[in-house]
């Protein structure tokens, strides 16, 4: 375990490292400031009439569901397309394939989380400044709403990592998960029975935990992201395992 923390350390310093990363964390932070200012500071009719957590989580799909995929895909390449072209993907150092496959996971799924929580501070905090209307006693259930948005990343992060491992070329690596990432976005408008058979298709999970929760469809939820999981981070260490030194 320890080898594991000291390894995926390495690998978070990586990627923050990564021009990617910066930015992605650079707008976690202002992206929600500036949204509220502008709209406590223009004349939008639209957006002011509606409700600051409707703003809130207007924020939080615009990250799950276009910036973190995006740095999902490119996390992925680097650390596994790209150290494969670049001949360093295997180390030759005491920390098996299954410690350092671990290692890079944990890096990606750590940096998304670590997005998601700034994202989540920023949001309250410049909610807490610019609304009035804001209520301090949203906020537990709002960084919860944050941290469950998490889990269906984690699947996608397993997804980009198996695809990263299949391609040798980090440029067709890359395209692959945005054009395979576009297709199940948008796939369920023509056939609307794939809905539920995409990862990609509980990015916004999060809802069922509001309101009246339905506990049948959390569990039915919550099986399918667990089997998806199991299923794309299996298959990615199989294909990382089977690399030539």
């Amino acid at each position: 375990m320890n080898t594991i923390k000291a390894n995926s350390f390495n690998e978070i310093q990586k990627l923050l490292t990564k021009k990617i990363t910066k930015l992605v964390l650079f707008a976690a932070v202002l992206i929600p400031v500036l949204t509220k200012l502008l709209l406590n500071n223009l004349f939008i009719a639209d957006w002011m009439a509606l409700p600051t957590e409707t703003i809130n989580f207007t924020l939080l799909d615009l990250f799950i569901t276009i910036l973190l995929p995006l740095f999902i895909f490119i996390a992925a390449t680097d650390l596994f397309t790209g150290e494969g072209e670049r001949g360093t993907l295997i180390q030759v150092r005491p920390i098996s394939r299954m410690e350092l496959f671990l290692s890079k996971f944990a890096a990606i799924g750590t940096i998304t989380l670590l997005v998601l929580l700034l994202e989540w501070l920023s949001v309250n905090i410049s909610s807490a400044v610019f609304d009035k209307a804001f209520d301090f006693a949203s906020i537990p259930s709002s960084l919860g709403v944050f941290i469950v948005s998490w889990f269906p990343l984690l699947v996608i992060t397993a997804f980009a990592v198996m695809l990263a491992l299949i391609v040798k070329t980090s440029v067709l690596a890359i395209s692959s998960m945005i054009v395979l990432y576009l297709i199940m976005m948008f796939i369920p408008y023509v056939l609307p029975t794939t809905l539920y058979l995409l990862p990609s298709s509980y990015l916004d999970w999060y809802m069922q935990w509001l309101g009246n929760v339905s506990f049948r469809w959390l569990i039915q939820t919550a099986t399918y992201l667990c089997s998806s999981f199991a299923l794309f981070f299996s298959l990615g260490y199989y294909m990382f395992n089977r690399k030539e030194a």
